[in-house]
């Protein structure tokens, strides 16, 4: 089958290749107030997007293959009047006249974004993703599956359809050590720095673009990134009026329903823009049903030198766990088998209620003021409210475990009367959560010729509570059973404030070198219920501070007027998260992470053929992996190692290949290693623990290799057929690098096709029809997963448990745009 598809491909890409007339177009860009060169600005054929490039330190650009006839140039960049005008290609090279920029009349979003942001000149490794491609994806699958084809980055789902409870992995980091922002906005949960894209069901219809950043990246606010950053920004300023109706069905019960609409620009100043959006899925796992609101709006006034911005998101989800897994024993028998909600007997029907339900409300007012012509001051009050719980049926529980009095006498076999001690409850894990702050930007645009081109004074102050208790909605039996609003276990409220500032500056030592430098100092301060040490195991309420000062810097040189070598280095630092505090005794209690990142690389931006290389070095000092520990009920307990490293090559390109024929593959080849470490596993025959020692071992789920592409073709006018493939290779899931605890290489394609029209005499703007085939040679693979494990009866015991991932499936949606 993949040789018939290889083979499909290269007919396709033989029939598609006529030969046109083309010759390169070069040109320079400026300031039109202050003369200075821009770089990083976009430069492209609004009918051939594909050939778009960006201006080079200098301001120069050049198109190197315009096909004959009458075109329309298209300028964009960060706080300009976008330029368009007419350019008639042809076969010999032309060179424009100088273009130049004005300055927006009103300042936009994307202006003030970029001051969390990286571009050419900060010398680190990162890709933008436009609101363009996460279009072309969105069938109502969560975010981190848009993203998929992006450098080293491996998803997950827990129901299996990429609906629900899912994360992405980058460079084999999980999503506790990727740092996300909206709009510079920390995302990260304070206590277990995860990011739940289940609470922001399809936020990609108000993303304008993402940033993901690898590695350390630049200084951002929210915890250290010890693998990556994703920056989101929401919509920019959309001028004209609109309206959207986005509907997605397909396999499995999924459904993607989506109503958008925008005022425009009222009286050059206003806009309003409003979203609801609502996905459901059954789930390819038993039970894994999904069901997910969200609301966006946003209110904006701007006019040359003012901007402000209120904005509200809110989503809420109701999901049935699936976050039990699948034991490997029945992988070939029932790999669609859910466990959760049968705790009281595989023999009676699973309880219906086995739910998680929570809500999050996010609240940003931006506030940007353009103090002068270089000089421009951000500040973003927040406020981030969260709450829910997950619904469980726990069978032969403890009472005192509930507060309830016993024991309790009843009837028993042959006459006999039985003291019982247990009872089969419902129980509610409740959290509650208020993040709320500021954070805010001071951005300095130099006048030009001077040495000094950009320079940042950023930072944030943040505050978290969080409020942990459980309560009862019911126990099959017992005394003085609590009221069902009652907590019978609550924590005091957990509270960290988490403070930094920035300071970045990229400085021109030369025509074609530039350097840059970033310093951020982070102060944390958390007060938790913990584990305190006292000879009866107690716990108390703690305080324990860090304070972080974490330097990057790094040099880009200019080889060509298209081709860029940087290199750079960046320190940072983490803390530890709340369940290695509450999970672990006083005794092994963890201790903060340290990152030293190198990143080399060559890029070129321009032209029909645009690649990158890139090497890393993440060498770890202290990371928390998994050490094979358990506390006292099971939980698996993270340590500190003292070395360990993440290295290898990342490679990446979009080519076209002929007229019409697009190619994006990208791939990474990478080792992950953790030198002198010891596994553990409870010793159930002796008591204590068994220690295994390794000199050099692999990291838990960091993939060797892993790759993605994407082909695409546009057969018609509108009409575009893609073919998308993903790989990883084998990923462990512990530290001892052992085959039977893996999860196996697997081999995922997709194949897409889109058509879009412009009918606007039928009153529309745009009609979009696509669907998308996923898993379309049907491959059956899991794609995360765990593992825990004990010595008794003399010999090593493990039990893993896996994710599996639907096979064949279809998504198919109609877009009505206004």
């Amino acid at each position: 089958m993949k040789t018939t598809l290889l083979v499909g491909v290269a007919l396709l890409a033989l029939a598609a290749a006529p030969a046109w007339a083309q010759g390169p177009v070069s040109g320079q860009l400026t300031d039109a107030q202050t003369g200075a060169p821009l770089a990083g600005a976009t430069v492209l054929l609004t009918d051939q997007p594909t050939l778009g490039t960006t201006t080079d330190a200098r301001g120069s650009f050049r198109l190197p293959a315009v096909p004959a006839g009458p075109h329309t140039l298209q300028v964009r960049f960060v706080g300009f009047e976008t330029l368009s005008q007419p350019l008639q290609g042809q076969a010999e090279a032309q060179q424009l006249a100088p273009l130049a920029l004005l300055t927006a009349r009103n300042l936009t979003p994307e202006a003030v974004v970029t001051a969390t942001r990286a571009n050419e000149r900060t010398a680190t490794t990162y890709q933008n993703v436009s609101r363009e491609q996460l279009q072309a994806r969105n069938f109502g699958q969560d975010l981190p599956y848009l993203l998929d084809q992006t450098p080293s980055v491996v998803t997950t789902s827990d129901a299996g359809t990429g609906v629900g409870y899912t994360a992405l992995r980058i460079r084999g980091t999980d999503g506790t050590r990727i740092n996300v922002t909206l709009n510079g906005v920390p995302v990260n949960e304070a206590e277990s720095h995860g990011v739940f894209f289940v609470d922001l069901p399809d936020l990609a219809s108000s993303v304008q673009s993402i940033q993901v950043q690898r590695g350390a990246g630049p200084s951002t606010n929210g915890a250290g990134a010890f693998g990556a950053s994703l920056n989101v920004e929401t919509l920019g300023i959309r001028p004209k009026a609109y309206a959207e109706l986005n509907n997605s069905a397909g396999s499995f019960g999924t459904w993607k329903t989506t109503v958008a609409a925008g005022t425009g620009l009222l009286n050059g100043h206003f806009t309003v823009d409003a979203r609801a959006s609502r996905v459901q899925s059954d789930g390819y796992v038993d039970r894994a049903s999904s069901n997910l609101k969200s609301l966006y709006l946003a209110g904006t006034y701007s006019d040359e030198k003012t901007l402000l911005r209120a904005l509200i998101i809110t989503g809420y989800e109701t999901t049935y766990q699936a976050w039990y897994g699948l034991a490997d024993s029945l992988l070939t028998k029932n790999r669609r088998y859910n466990e959760a909600g049968t705790d009281a007997g595989q023999h009676l029907p699973a309880y219906k209620n086995q739910t998680d339900n929570y809500q999050q409300d996010y609240y940003q007012f931006l506030i940007s003021r353009q103090l002068n012509s270089r000089l421009n001051l951000s500040v973003t009050p927040f406020w981030t409210r969260g709450g829910g719980y997950y619904e469980e049926y726990k069978a032969n529980q403890d009472f005192a475990k509930y507060g309830i009095s016993g024991p309790v006498l009843q009837p028993g076999a042959g006459g006999r009367v039985d003291t019982v001690t247990t009872t089969d409850v419902i129980r509610r894990r409740w959290l509650k959560t208020d993040l709320y702050g500021a954070t805010y930007a001071l951005q300095l645009r130099p006048t030009a010729g001077g040495v000094l081109t950009e320079a940042t004074l950023g930072g944030a102050v943040v505050n978290y509570r969080g409020q942990h208790f459980d309560e009862l909605t019911w126990a099959q039996r017992g005394n003085n059973i609590p009221e069902s609003d009652t907590p019978y276990y609550s924590e005091p409220n957990a509270h960290k404030l988490d403070v930094n500032t920035y300071a970045r500056a990229t400085v021109a030592l030369g025509e074609s070198l530039s350097a840059f430098g970033d310093v951020q100092f982070r102060h944390v301060g958390y007060e938790l219920f913990a584990p305190d040490g006292s000879p009866n195991g107690g716990k108390s309420q703690q305080t324990i501070n860090f304070n972080f000062l974490n330097p990057k810097a790094g040099l880009t040189y200019q080889l060509t007027p298209a081709v860029a070598a940087y290199a750079s280095y960046a320190l940072a630092q983490r803390e530890p998260t709340r369940t290695d505090y509450t999970d672990t005794p006083a005794d092994r209690r963890p201790t903060a992470e340290k990152l030293h990142n190198v990143e080399m690389g060559l890029r070129r931006t321009t032209g029909a053929f645009q690649w990158s290389a890139n090497y890393y070095l993440m060498r770890y000092r202290d990371q928390l992996v998994l050490s094979g520990h358990l506390d006292d009920v099971g939980n698996p307990i993270h340590t500190n190692v003292r070395d360990s490293y993440r290295t290898g090559i990342e490679l990446q390109a979009a080519a076209l290949l002929t007229k019409g024929l697009t190619f994006s593959p990208t791939a990474t080849i990478s080792r992950n290693k953790i030198n002198n470490y010891t596994d553990y596993l409870a010793d159930y025959d002796n008591g204590g623990e068994k220690g295994t020692a390794f000199k050099q071992t692999d990291i838990s789920f960091s993939p060797a290799l892993t790759f993605a592409y994407t082909l695409e073709y546009e057969l018609l006018p509108g009409l575009r057929l893609a073919t998308l493939a993903r790989y990883a290779s084998r990923q462990y899931l512990d530290n001892t690098a052992t085959d039977s605890r893996s999860i196996p290489a697997y081999y995922v394609q997709d194949v897409r096709a889109r058509y879009l029209w412009h009918p606007e005499r039928l009153g529309f703007r745009e009609i979009e029809v696509a669907a998308v085939l996923n898993n379309v040679l049907g491959a059956t693979y899991v794609n995360n997963g765990y593992t825990y494990g004990y010595v008794s009866g003399g010999q090593a015991q493990y039990f893993s448990y896996y994710y599996p991932q639907a096979r064949r499936n279809f998504l198919a949606s109609v877009n009505l745009r206004w």
